[in-house]
């Protein structure tokens, strides 16, 4: 089932119709039937809260909220969380989906903290056995949502399910199959499968490192992990960070193909201030995820052999405020790790109201 088929009414009167109505129908999804849940997964899927954040993206959020409609999700097991909109979302959602959870920050919390505040919400207002968080510029596909249940019943020590993620404009190009790679010491990480025609060379469940908007976690180990990092505000690698801490507490991720979703994606070259965030970022992973050898070895060939690729790929791509930023970029670093030489990860609910 495509975003196409899935939804073919709702997107008449949308900014975004000619875009989803126009993708081509991969040929073994097409007519995909709705396979019944077996009752331990429809028990599970009943007591699982979607969580969503949303921040001046209203046709690109309304669009997903119909899409989940559209595959037979109910309203009242949704809470989204809005940043602190300006766009007309507020209006809009409560218009067209009164039955969310809905609820509007005066400010902009982040990606961590909003979706820390959103998840605390959720398990204040419906009390979830597992949280499904979902970027709010994807489609969904029917029975996505059942297949990444699947494995926890007879899991227990599963926290985490990924789904299958394609690009919404190219439908039959993955975006991610399985999360990502990380090599520390090379300071290099990569999306499983980005890029590549989806041929179903990716079709097996497997354990995986989750990092990407249609993860499906443990409600109790999200909390007793204190949910996102806080120190990746405004947005960065807080879901790779709380993967390698999943992992390293001992639980299991799996990648589950079944699972598919579609996301609105765009490439976008990065600038003067996202490189120093993404380099700031990553020397937290390093500081907070890598061994004592790794990070020597980042320091003395990874780091300089990626800033060389990364100064060479930009200028490829005449992105020059990229190269630009390199000198402030670490001077940001710096300054920040002299300030933060034990970094802790804070509670999820520290800082955070929901009123």
């Amino acid at each position: 089932m495509t975003p196409a088929e899935l939804v073919p009414d709702l997107f008449s009167d949308d900014p975004l119709s000619q875009t989803a109505n126009s993708l081509e129908i991969p040929s073994h999804e097409q007519n995909s039937p709705r396979i019944p849940a077996s009752p331990a997964v429809g028990e599970m899927l009943q007591d699982t809260a979607i969580v969503i954040l949303t921040w001046n993206q209203i046709e690109q959020t309304r669009r997903c909220l119909q899409s989940l409609v559209a595959a037979g999700y109910g309203l009242d097991r949704i809470v989204l969380w809005d940043n602190g909109s300006v766009d007309g979302t507020e209006e809009a959602v409560l218009r067209e989906f009164p039955d969310v959870v809905f609820h509007r920050h005066p400010q902009n919390l982040g990606v961590a903290s909003g979706r820390n505040a959103a998840a605390l919400l959720a398990v204040r207002e419906l009390s979830p056995s597992h949280l499904l968080f979902l970027d709010n510029d994807m489609v969904v596909t029917v029975g996505f949502l059942e297949s990444l249940c699947g494995p926890f019943v007879n899991d227990p020590q599963l926290a985490q399910a990924l789904a299958k993620i394609r690009i919404l404009n190219e439908p039959q190009r993955l975006q991610s199959a399985g999360g990502l790679n990380v090599q520390f010491l090379l300071g290099h990480k990569s999306v499983v499968g980005y890029g590549e025609i989806d041929e179903g060379q990716y079709d097996v469940q497997r354990p995986c490192l989750p990092s990407g908007g249609a993860t499906l976690i443990a409600t109790s180990v999200f909390l007793s992990l204190d949910g996102f990092d806080p120190i990746f505000d405004p947005f960065g690698s807080e879901d790779l960070d709380f993967s390698l801490r999943v992992r390293r507490a001992g639980y299991g991720a799996l990648y589950v193909p079944d699972s598919v979703v579609y996301h609105d994606y765009q490439c976008k070259h990065i600038g003067d201030s996202d490189f120093a965030l993404r380099m700031q970022h990553w020397l937290i992973l390093l500081r907070k995820h890598a061994s004592a050898s790794e990070q020597i070895g980042f320091l003395l060939f990874g780091g300089p052999v990626g800033l060389l690729k990364i100064a060479i790929r930009e200028i490829l791509r005449g992105n020059i405020a990229a190269i630009s930023g390199v000198p402030s970029g670490m001077r940001k670093c710096k300054k920040f790790l002299l300030r933060n030489r034990k970094i802790r990860q804070q509670p999820c609910d520290v800082g955070i109201e929901t009123d």
